[in-house]
């Protein structure tokens, strides 16, 4: 049976992470993510990791860091670097920050914090768990829905599945607890959902299909509705193409466009048949160059719409 996801039951979790191939508009769509939310009275979090800044800027947000800061009605963003979550984490433990800074501000200590292998992953995918479920974050900041921008689909699915390398390579104690309680959150699905990201061409489609196999297997999240990006849209009808057509009138334009939209409507179709039971949202190419935020505003309200439709017609089915 084919899902229809209504938007009412997407706004229920408290985790959406949107992750897809690098290039794919992956930030403005969780940009519109968060807006389409926020539109809908819930308090969001926009998060941003691995030291990027791309939300904040297309958001015009100015300075934005580890503490969250309000950008517009309903609309916060964070930015977690692994060094002050690092911190932040050891205090938790040592409660004194002069031991913190006479052993961990030693530089060959933060070398190695640095360049040990999956600490950064570990350390962010830990301030993500804590907005969403530590009480005294949440007593600090309370918000309805956390948002996260996560890296591209190779290290996107490290950040997923880091928790589960520490639970099986640490059998007892505290770190083993806290991935544990990691994976159990990531891994409920009425908690956390993830949103792939992919375009109407050939690469990213097949990145898509292959995360989303491992997306099952490795990570075991539940996917949400699939976000086609930069759709061609429909200028002219069927009808007045081939009327062109055979009136021989050549156009490198008009080439360009009939050629474009049949590739869109190919890798629509492809996505369509790979994720029967998925639901594949299909959002238009926007025209608005040079600004982020009105392409945002419009995938946003874009994203909603597309729901709203297919919502309605599986009743009518």
């Amino acid at each position: 049976m084919k899902l229809a996801w209504e938007l009412s039951a997407l706004l229920k979790r408290k985790l959406w992470i949107v992750t897809g191939k690098g290039g794919v508009g992956k930030t403005s769509l969780a940009a519109a993510l968060g807006m389409m939310a926020a539109a809908e009275g819930l308090k969001v979090l926009l998060v941003e990791t691995h030291g990027l800044t791309h939300l904040a800027d297309l958001l015009e947000a100015g300075k934005v860091g580890y503490k969250p800061e309000k950008v517009r009605k309903d609309l916060s963003i964070i930015q977690i670097q692994p060094e002050e979550a690092f911190q932040e984490y050891v205090l938790q433990q040592v409660k004194f920050q002069f031991i913190y800074n006479s052993v961990f501000n030693n530089k060959y200590v933060r070398h190695f914090v640095e360049g040990a292998p999956g600490l950064t992953e570990l350390l962010t995918i830990g301030k993500i768990w804590a907005l969403v479920e530590e009480k005294s974050q949440q007593k600090k900041y309370h918000y309805d829905l956390i948002v996260v921008d996560a890296p591209s689909t190779g290290h996107g699915l490290s950040l997923l599945t880091i928790a589960q390398v520490v639970v099986d390579a640490v059998r007892i104690g505290p770190l083993h607890t806290k991935a544990k309680a990691i994976l159990d959150l990531l891994r409920n699905p009425q908690k956390t959902l993830v949103w792939l990201a992919t375009l109407p061409e050939e690469m990213p489609v097949n990145e898509a299909v292959e995360m989303e196999a491992k997306l099952e297997s490795e990570a075991k999240m539940e996917l949400g509705p699939i976000l086609l990006n930069a759709v061609w849209p429909e200028i002219l009808s069927e009808p007045s193409l081939e009327e062109i057509s055979g009136a021989g009138i050549k156009n490198d334009m008009l080439h360009t466009y009939r050629h474009r939209l049949e590739q869109s409507r190919h890798y629509a179709e492809k996505l369509k048949e790979r994720f029967f039971e998925k639901q594949v949202l299909e959002l238009p190419l926007v025209y608005r160059e040079q600004q982020p935020l009105k392409i945002a505003e419009a995938l946003a309200a874009a994203i909603k719409q597309d729901l709203i439709n297919k919502a309605k017609h599986a009743v009518n089915q």
